[in-house]
Formats: C-alpha cells, structure tokens, sequence
C-alpha cells in the first residue's frame, strides 16, 4: 500500500534515518522555516532537502519539556506547528510560535549544555535533527562545511576559548571528543572542570596503541605531553615494580605542570588503548584561563607523587608502618593497599601476580594480605596454543583439582559443543564445581587455549581455606553473583540449543546454480546463456527429463545415454519465497 511505503535516506556512506514518506506539506513548510533562519539561510537546496528528509519528527503533549537547562544536548528542534515557553534560571523568558528553532547551538558548539529550558505550552509538531545526522550531511556539502566552520571559529575566537587557529576544523571530531572527555571520571565528577574539557577538546590529538607499546618512558627529559585515557588500560611501573592498572584516567599530568623534570614512571599499554594527546604549549594557556581547574590538576599529581614515593620506600623498607601494612612477612598481618591513582599493591605481591590482580574484576579492590597469601600458593601451568585444559563433564575433587586464573593469554569457553566465550588477563575459570556444597562434581563446560596461557593455578581445597582464613565479604559476594551469572548463561545456551533442534522453518526454494539454454539471437548463431529460476522448478524440470531418459533407455544396455541438462555453479545467491506463497 503506498502508505506503507518506507525509504531509507543515505548520505555519503551512512544511512542517516528510516521513517515514512514526508508529508508533502510538511516537507515545503520546514524547507520555507529552514531557509529564513539566521543558521541555514545561505545554504543550498540540496542541503536543506537532505536536513528536512534526515530530521525526526514527534508530537509533544501539554506541558512537556523539549529540553531542560544544564542538560546535555546533541539535537536541534524546529517548531512546526505548536507554542512553547522558554524559562532560563528559573525566570521566564518568552514564548515562541510556529517557524522557531530552538537548541540550534548544540549543533556547532562543544559545551553543549543547554542554557535554558523549553516546555510545551500546546500540543506541538516538531522536527528534530540530531548532531550526528547534522555532521554527516555536511560531508557531502563541501560549502557549508566551511561555512560552518568559519562560524564555528569566529564564535571561538570572540570567546577566547580557541588556541591553536585550524584552517579545518572539524566539527563532528571535536563534539565527539568533548563528549569523550565529559565521561572520564576525573572531569565529570566536577561540573566546574566543563568548560576546561570543552575547550581541550578543541585542541586535541587523538592515539591508538597496540598492547606492550611504551607510552611513557621512566627518566625521559622530554615531558611536554599529558595523556588522557579513553578505552583500554595501561599498567604504571617505577623502579622495576609494578604500580598499578589505570583505566579511564589521565596520566602524564606530573611531567607537564613541572613538578619534575624526569618522567617518573614507565606506563605501558596493557590492552589496545584509545588516548587523547595535549601538548604543553596548549595546556599551560588554558590552565592560566581556568584557576580552579588548574588547582585540581595539581592536586591530583600530587597525590600521584605521594603514592610513588611510599612505593619506593616500600621497595626499600618492606616495615611500612605509616599506612599500616604491618611486616608483610608477618602471619595475619592486615596490609591494604597504597592509597594512589593506580590500583597497586606495593611490593608486597610478585609483578606477574600484580598484574593478574590488577586486570581482575574480582580482585584489584580486594584486601592484599589475602592476595598475597593466594600469591604464595599458586603454581604456575603454560599451555599451548589449541590445547584442552579440561573438557566438559570431567568430575571434579576440590583436594586434587585447579581453579585457574589467568595471567597472560586467552582462552576459549565451550558448552555442549557451541562456542559460549573468551576469556582474558585476569578471569578465573573451573571455579563453579570448586564451591559447589559437596566440594565434588563435574566440570561445567570445556576450555580450550585460544593463543599461548600463563595459568595460575590452586587447587579447589586451598582456596577455600585463604577464603575461610581471609574473610572478604565484598569479595565472595561477587563472586557469587559471578557464578551465579556464568551458570544461569550456561542454562540460557541449552535451552537455546534444544529449542534449536525443535525449531521447525518453513522450506524456501533457493536458486544457487545458472541453467544454461540456447537461445537464438536475431541475426547471429544460437547461443548458451544462463537461465535464473528457482530451484524448485529447475529441479522438477530435470526430474521430468531424468524419468523420459529412464524410460527411453529401458531394455537398452548398450545404448549411448541421453543428454542430461547441464548444471554449473554460478556466482549469484537469490532468496525465492515458498511455493506456496507464489
């Protein structure tokens, strides 16, 4: 039915949206809105259409809010038809009508906080067009690229917040880089810090790193860059010793505001790590326009030297009683961690245990004397690539079997011959048969080494006695759940299968081969060409010419067979309905 009819509108490489035929009416009153506005009034036609075709539309009851002040905004709203109420610090503003835009800021500006509120004072139609959608057509429309981005920057520089002057700035990275940096932690707990990330945003220059590849180098002269880490972790070391594991946090801060002349520690990428590089020479500058900003900065480096220099003196002095960590030697000894920026453990664990429990989930916040004692008990096992640690259905005794944990490599998870999971750096596995209540049963599912393990291993009756003797209500607790998760997904995997095996489809005729059949073109010899029919009917066919072949050689042994029609595979795959649908 044509009003049934969809259409997917793509732009450039992307599919920006997927809605019903426009509205004619619509459609010639947004483009008529949209060309008398301040934003888009020199743009072409082709820009606008592509704008009015991307846009959502909605309708908003009565008393509903469009956008609310201080929120986060990446959409801009044009008022078709409708009135709304603009109120800003809680003072009213005025009252917009049918033709209004509203939120158009959020669209070209990287503080995208909404700086006042909007709410229905009627019925309203609106069309929205998001940011993305806005950024993407753009690509395609070389002209108003660079008349935004000249607007963009005039609007930057009249505020002082651009640094360093591009000739091509692009807007789609840099509202995506502001959003990035809004949800590290050390930036979004702070409101004061936004307009300090918007502007680095500006000014930012984005990295990837493989695992092992040194980002920072313990003892280099060269200190100009600080780093802000947006996915992966990266593992800190000084002195030879492992510090901690830092996710979602920034590093390189200490060299940069001059506190020391030598980087004071080798961070190096642990997993594949997406950062954010800021040279000095654009930091500095920003941090003069924002005091306060420049006061947690420092704040923060500081705690970060503090913990360096407690782990250093640890490493000298295994006696550290200014945190209470007691003789690490010493039976029952209660040692916490370093307070730091890193999740570190002094030098009171092995480096490789370090790092196991630092990448673990379970682990990195957990007390130290019990990972230390864990640490003492655990044997170490290497397996090769394409090795079976255990298969599926092994009985299990917690006073001769391993729990395993991982220390470097990956794993592969199997149940009941379906691939269910890979596991990494420090993940444990063969633990649920471990604490079940008899301390006996069979093994969940297989694991097989997906590349070459570092295991660390200790059997099923040893750690329930460092547990037992280490009481960590926080740890079992999650690890509980952990279990409880795993089994519940190991169930969800069977049902799966078993309803897959009962599962009946309705047959579909399926053309994979090109029939050949001479054709006789005007003028010319006749010719062999493809024939495209479904399967179904192309095999009736060669069913019917098989049984007349059969019946014509009936009695005649020594007769030459009849030709067959000849099927050759082809390169297309074409989906018929069934034949009953026909």
């Amino acid at each position: 039915r044509p009003e049934d009819i969809a259409m997917l509108v793509q732009v450039g490489r992307r599919y920006v949206s997927e809605q019903r035929e426009i509205d004619p009416l619509f459609a010639k009153g947004m483009k008529e809105l949209l060309s008398k506005s301040k934003v888009f009034k020199d743009c072409h036609e082709e820009f606008i259409r592509d704008l009015i075709v991307s846009s959502n539309r909605k309708e908003y009851a009565p008393n509903r809010y469009l956008m609310e002040e201080g929120t986060r905004g990446d959409s801009m709203f044009v008022l078709f038809k409708g009135g709304v109420e603009v109120t800003a610090n809680g003072r009213y503003v005025c009252k917009l009508r049918d033709g209004s835009i509203v939120g158009e800021a959020a669209l070209l500006n990287m503080d995208n906080r909404r700086t006042a509120s909007v709410r229905s004072v009627q019925k309203c139609d609106v069309a929205i067009i998001f940011r993305s959608t806005f950024h993407s057509i753009l690509e395609k429309y070389p002209w108003e690229k660079r008349k935004f981005q000249r607007d963009m920057k005039a609007k930057l520089m009249e505020l002082g917040k651009l640094i360093d002057v591009k000739d091509d700035i692009n807007l789609e990275q840099q509202a995506t880089q502001c959003d990035l940096l809004k949800k590290v932690p050390f930036f979004a707990k702070d409101e004061s810090l936004h307009d300090f990330v918007s502007e680095l945003a500006m000014n930012a220059s984005t990295y990837w790193y493989r695992p092992g590849r040194v980002i920072i180098q313990e003892g280099d002269t060269h200190c100009d860059e600080m780093y802000v880490l947006l996915r992966g972790a990266v593992e800190v070391t000084a002195c030879g010793e492992f510090l901690g594991r830092l996710e979602n946090d920034l590093f390189g801060e200490v060299g940069l505001l001059d506190l020391l002349e030598r980087r004071t520690a080798n961070v190096t990428a642990a997993t594949q790590c997406h950062c954010m590089m800021f040279r000095r020479e654009m930091v500095i500058p920003v941090l003069a326009k924002y005091p306060d900003a420049r006061m947690k900065l420092l704040e923060h480096a500081r705690q970060r030297l503090v913990a360096l220099n407690e782990a250093i003196s640890q490493h000298t002095d295994n006696n550290v009683h200014s945190r209470g960590l007691g003789d690490p030697s010493g039976p029952g000894s209660a040692a916490i961690r370093l307070e730091g920026c890193a999740l570190g453990f002094g030098n009171s664990i092995p480096a490789g245990d370090a790092h196991l429990f630092a990448a673990s989930q379970l682990f990195q916040d957990c007390r130290v004397d019990l990972l230390r004692e864990l640490s003492a008990h655990f044997d170490t096992k290497r397996v090769d690539e394409g090795c079976t640690i255990f298969e599926e259905g092994d009985s299990f005794r917690a006073d001769r079997d391993l729990v395993y944990f991982i220390a470097k490599g990956q794993v592969e998870v199997w149940k009941s011959g379906h691939f269910f999971a890979v596991l990494s750096d420090g993940e444990v596995f063969g633990d649920i048969p471990a604490f079940s209540k008899d301390k006996s049963g069979v093994r969940q599912a297989s694991v097989i080494s997906k590349t070459k393990t570092v295991l660390r291993t200790i059997t099923g009756t040893a750690l329930h006695g460092i547990l037992t003797s280490h009481e960590d209500e926080e740890l079992n607790e999650m690890w509980a759940a952990q279990r409880q998760k795993r089994e519940k997904q190991f169930q969800h995997k069977q049902n799966l299968h078993a309803h897959s095996l009962q599962k009946r489809t309705d047959p579909l005729d399926v053309m994979f081969m090109k029939l050949p059949v001479v054709r006789e073109m005007p003028g010319e010899e006749k010719v062999r060409v493809p024939r495209i029919e479904g399967l179904q009917g192309a095999l009736m066919d060669s069913c019917r010419e098989a049984s007349a072949w059969r019946e014509a050689t009936a009695g005649k042994s020594t007769a030459r067979p009849g030709k067959l029609p000849a099927l050759g595979f082809g390169p297309t795959l074409t989906i018929m309905p069934p034949a009953s649908a026909r």
